[in-house]
């Protein structure tokens, strides 16, 4: 079966370079504004990748706070730790560790953040258990994830068009979609107090079209065997991301939709 997911060079650069100021950037400056950050807090960025979120929560709160970020794949951190300095941010680090199994004291942090990371853990009431066991009493969590497989409509042409062109297609990578009540009753079965999460709509506006879309692609989880594809099943793959992109073009640009869920809860 076709292999690829985050732990590869390539895929974790072009993910940094492409998908990250198209997509990541933007819900991750709503999520930073649904988080009720504050000068002097510590923040903990968990599922950090290349340090998307946990670099613009830096910038956010400035030098008296301090921003820790954890990630699975030591390729992604590496990517994060590669990135200059914040002149004036936050203190930033990075560890590597699961969201299953944080490698913190209990009640260290004011406030931890998690961007598109909740429906790739393998223990979700795990992971957010122990998100909750880190944070002060008073701390603040604030996540995000897709709505469902469907929600993000430029990573379901990209699927979608791989399933169609290669017999060993991988599958989808996420492990587990949650809708508004389950995320819900996670957060209070975790012990969080009056969780409240809302859906959210942002569109990702790819100006240059096809070949952008095709140039991103290489940064999901599918871009190992995007990569890997003869000439023939390129071409064949190609036609049917063009084709799967059809309803969100406009003129040259494509304009895809984008839906997520956000929770807020505090210990």
């Amino acid at each position: 079966m076709a292999q690829s997911r985050f732990n590869d060079d390539i895929t974790a650069k072009a993910y940094q370079d492409l998908l990250l100021p198209l997509i990541f950037n933007p819900w991750g400056r709503l999520l930073i504004g649904k988080a009720g950050l504050k000068s002097g807090d510590q923040v903990l960025d968990v599922a950090t990748g290349p340090g998307t979120l946990a670099r613009l929560v830096s910038e956010t709160l400035g030098s008296e706070s301090r921003v820790v970020g954890v990630d699975s794949s030591p390729q992604m951190l590496a990517q994060a730790k590669a990135k200059p300095p914040i002149v004036n941010g936050a203190d930033l680090s990075y560890l590597e560790a699961p969201a299953e199994t944080l490698p913190f004291p209990g009640a260290h942090f004011d406030a931890i953040v998690c961007q598109q990371g909740l429906q790739f853990f393998s223990d979700q009431l795990g992971a957010l258990k122990e998100m909750r066991r880190v944070l002060k009493p008073g701390g603040r969590l604030a996540l995000a994830l897709w709505r469902d497989e469907t929600a993000m409509t430029f990573f379901v042409a990209i699927h979608d068009a791989l399933e169609g062109t290669l017999d060993d297609a991988l599958q989808r990578a996420a492990l587990g979609w949650l809708d508004k009540s389950h995320l819900q009753d996670l957060l209070a079965g975790a012990g969080f107090s009056d969780p409240v999460v809302t859906e959210e709509t942002l569109t990702v506006t790819l100006e240059r079209g096809l070949p952008q879309a095709l140039e991103c692609a290489m940064g999901t989880t599918s871009g190992f065997a995007i990569r890997a594809m003869n000439a023939e099943e390129r071409a064949r793959f190609e036609r049917k991301v063009s084709e799967n992109l059809d309803p969100w073009k406009k003129g040259q640009a494509i304009l895809a939709p984008a839906r997520a869920l956000v929770a807020v809860a505090i210990t």
